[in-house]
């Protein structure tokens, strides 16, 4: 008991000292709309080919992220591998790796991690000189790294047959070219049910908000001109992004033994006021998402999808509807799997591409 009450004591001194720094340093606390936005890259060639609407569809390594409900459905005791993604034409690169086990007949677990870097970024604080000319030999160039470790479970074969639950833990670390750093933590829950040709998926992202606290290095971003400090920064800060649920739906048929097909079908759900989305109801908005695939005798794969249906605004009167394509291929056979996916972002507004390709193997029996 002595031991129990010792811990406790130690939890609640450890939240209130963290209360207590925050505020204590000023922190700049608020909810943002697109924080985070690079843990929505790089699940798996397989997702991102079917257009991010593959919530609801068999298990592939990295599927994890997008549903940790579908861990319960791979079958080998092991599966191992990693995805490596070109952003916007090479601007970005992110790597994947991860690794899952099957614990028992009913659950499995997964670890993965992953980076995104983009190098190559002009540092313009001093481009010009103390007396206001332009100079540019002065300007410096600087990358980033984000980094994400994911812990995820998934357990079924209770309540009802079909029906499959998981989470997934996010501990997030953010360096930004040495000028801040950021360290969040957030949590995904996920449920499947599967029934005959039929497959359903509820992912509700970040639904303890995903809160990142920034560690800023004021001194860096800080510049004085004629006596008078410009750029000033807070040393602390805090941003978390609400919670969002994602609504999938998949079928899928096989025909003359040997060919198959499916469809995907998915609805992102956010709740912080419309933006560009066209379908709405009040403050919730709705993004939807599709694919299409067939397949040989379960070896090869042909992948469609789009998804990212938004209204871009031009000019300051006209608008331009958008989204983005995808599309993609796979190899699977002897516990090896390579997918590649391929998509346009915002097709109707710009000409670069993603390019991501996933590769993992699955044994142990």
């Amino acid at each position: 008991m002595k031991l129990k009450r010792m811990h406790s004591s130690v939890v609640k001194l450890g939240l209130v000292f963290f209360i207590v720094t925050l505020l204590g340093n000023n922190v700049a606390a608020q909810f943002a709309k697109y924080t985070n936005s690079y843990l929505q890259l790089g699940y798996s060639a397989q997702y991102e080919a079917l257009g991010r609407s593959a919530q609801a569809t068999s298990y592939s390594l990295g599927m994890e992220r997008a549903n940790p409900a579908s861990l319960t459905q791979h079958k080998k005791r092991f599966i191992a591998g990693g995805s490596f993604s070109s952003i916007f034409t090479g601007m970005g690169t992110l790597m994947y790796a991860g690794v899952a086990m099957r614990l028992d007949s009913v659950s499995s677990a997964s670890v993965s991690l992953l980076r995104f870097g983009v190098d190559g970024i002009q540092n313009t604080l001093d481009w010009r000189d103390e007396a206001g000319n332009d100079d540019y030999g002065r300007i410096r160039r600087f990358g980033i790294a984000d980094y994400a470790l994911f812990l995820s479970y998934g357990r079924t074969g209770f309540m009802w047959a079909g029906f499959a639950v998981g989470g997934t833990a996010k501990v997030l670390y953010r360096d930004e070219g040495g000028f801040a750093t950021g360290v969040g933590l957030g949590v995904d829950l996920a449920a499947n049910y599967s029934f005959g040709a039929w497959r359903f998926a509820a992912v509700v992202r970040d639904v303890t908000s995903t809160w990142v606290l920034w560690f800023i290095e004021a001194k860096k971003l800080s510049r004085v001109r004629n006596g008078k400090e410009l750029n000033t920064t807070p040393a602390r800060a805090a941003e978390g992004t609400i919670p969002s649920l994602e609504l999938a739906f998949a079928y899928s048929r096989t025909f003359r033994k040997s060919l198959s097909w499916g469809a995907t079908l998915c609805f992102n759900e956010r709740f912080d006021g419309r933006e560009y989305t066209p379908l709405y109801l009040g403050s919730v908005s709705f993004s939807p998402a599709v694919g299409l695939w067939g397949s040989y005798r379960n070896l090869v794969f042909l992948r469609l999808g789009a998804h990212q249906l938004q209204q871009i605004p031009l000019t300051r009167t006209s608008q331009a509807l958008s989204f983005t394509p995808t599309a993609g291929i796979g190899l699977q056979g002897w516990g090896l799997r390579i997918d590649y996916a391929f998509s346009a972002p915002l097709a109707t507004v710009s000409a670069r591409l993603n390019h991501l390709v996933s590769i993992s193997y699955s044994f142990g029996g």
